[in-house]
């Protein structure tokens, strides 16, 4: 905001804080009303397996609509999908709830190339990628009734992080940093959309060429 950054920050409500004030490091409100919109869509108040897709076609429905409008620099927005849904341990709601987000994804994607923009996927955690408990030998762990033991924790699998530029001429390395943490999302967006991040901030993924 401090460099007139115009931004738009959107999530259902389970994940609606991590896009405000989670990713605005712990403070609640905006920072400059001007520059700043937030939208929180309602989610859904029944158990996550009922309902696997959430709201990411609403979320990408108005995401969409605002890349289009063209208004924004900036547009933060979180799919709780894969974490919402993999704590039920119910493996077909998982599938059905990564098919209904890749969907949308696909969509936001095509929007973005129309646009000329660049989108970032990532994530802080793995859950959905990993279904079932397994022992120390790699072999899944089982009920007595021989059916796979669901796991509904958080998983311990390096996260990947995609960076989708049709525009993209040369500006950055293509390999990008690896074994970072979801702090360094910050620097990277400041670096893709031209700034130089302050000095203490955790290193971009993405290093100018």
């Amino acid at each position: 905001c401090a460099s007139g950054v115009k931004q738009f920050s959107i999530s259902e409500t389970q994940k609606f804080g991590h896009v405000t004030y989670f990713f605005n490091g712990n403070k609640s409100g905006m920072f400059d009303p001007k520059l700043e919109e937030y939208v929180e869509i309602p989610s859904d108040k029944v158990p996550f397996e009922q309902r696997p897709w959430m709201k990411c076609a609403e979320i990408a429905d108005r995401v969409i609509a605002e890349i289009e409008g063209g208004k924004w620099d900036f547009i933060k927005l979180n799919f709780p999908n894969g974490d919402m849904v993999g704590h039920t341990g119910v493996f077909e709601a998982v599938v059905c709830s990564m098919e209904g987000m890749d969907l949308q994804i696909g969509r936001i994607r095509e929007a973005v190339e129309k646009a000329g923009g660049v989108m970032v996927i990532t994530a802080d955690h793995g859950n959905a990628d990993d279904m079932y408990e397994h022992a120390k030998d790699g072999s899944v762990k089982k009920y007595e009734d021989g059916e796979p033991k669901a796991k509904t924790s958080h998983s311990l699998n390096p996260v990947p992080c995609i960076i989708y530029d049709p525009c993209y001429n040369g500006e950055y390395s293509t390999k990008l940093e690896e074994g970072l943490g979801i702090s360094s999302i910050a620097a990277t967006c400041m670096t893709l959309l031209g700034f130089v991040p302050p000095a203490d901030y955790d290193k971009s993924v993405v290093t100018l060429a």
